[in-house]
């Protein structure tokens, strides 16, 4: 059994908490994050479907497109798996990785000589990894931010109940906003600690903007999942 912090919002934070207690280990859910919801209209040019790349932007999405027949390109399968339970009836599934969609909606649309519209439902701080994906095929992706994620500080209350009792194992690292967060807010109130709890990271890109200290001892997922990163532990 390991002890693992997870930074992400409540919300998120307490599902992946579930997920961890299903396999043995003991979660600490210290969100670093909270969800901003926005509130601006959807665009009103006509597209032929819809990209997801986090379970954020579902609501939204189910809120304008309630039960929309239109497809629904995930990037992976737990934001998918929201999808579905929103009650959209026509979802496809990614990899896990942004660019595994373009491929995906090739398949769906077939060789439409004028291509397609995609309707990105997206947060405001973003990697741009599905924008780059789009821009060498044939598809057009119209983007409308519906979320946004702010850095939480956490106090020093919630610190001391957090890790007094028991250092942690480990620490789920799974956008680069986490890892951000945690050099600076979490490595330094744990001082000595740092140096042996295991950092995994959920891509090589997160791993990236840890400082070089830490750096040097992040995992890194084999594929971009919550259980590939789970098998870490």
């Amino acid at each position: 059994m390991a002890r693992v912090l997870i930074l992400r919002e409540r919300a998120s934070g307490e599902e992946t908490a579930r997920q961890l207690r299903s396999r043995g280990h003991e979660p600490i859910v210290l969100p670093l994050e909270a969800v901003v919801r926005l509130d601006g209209e959807p665009p009103t040019a006509p597209f032929d479907g819809f990209a997801v790349t986090s379970s954020q932007a579902v609501s939204s999405l189910a809120e304008a497109f309630a039960g929309d027949p239109r497809p629904v390109f995930a990037v992976g399968a737990a934001t998918g798996a929201t999808i579905e339970a929103a009650g959209f009836p026509n979802v496809h599934f990614g990899s896990g990785r942004a660019a595994s969609l373009p491929d995906i909606c090739s398949t769906v649309f077939g060789s439409r000589d004028d291509g397609a519209t995609i309707l990105y439902a997206a947060g405001v701080n973003r990697s741009g990894s599905l924008e780059a994906a789009f821009a060498d095929s044939p598809f057009r992706l119209l983007t409308w931010e519906v979320y946004d994620v702010v850095r939480r500080a956490p106090s020093r209350d919630e610190l001391r109940g957090a890790f007094d009792s028991a250092p942690s194992d480990a620490v789920l690292l799974m956008s680069q906003a986490q890892a951000i967060a945690f050099a600076e807010c979490i490595a330094p109130y744990w001082e000595d600690n740092v140096e042996t709890v295991r950092l995994l990271c959920l891509s090589q890109r997160i791993s990236d903007a840890l400082p070089s200290g830490l750096r040097s001892r992040a995992e890194i997922s084999e594929r971009p999942t919550l259980p590939s990163l789970f098998e870490r532990l």
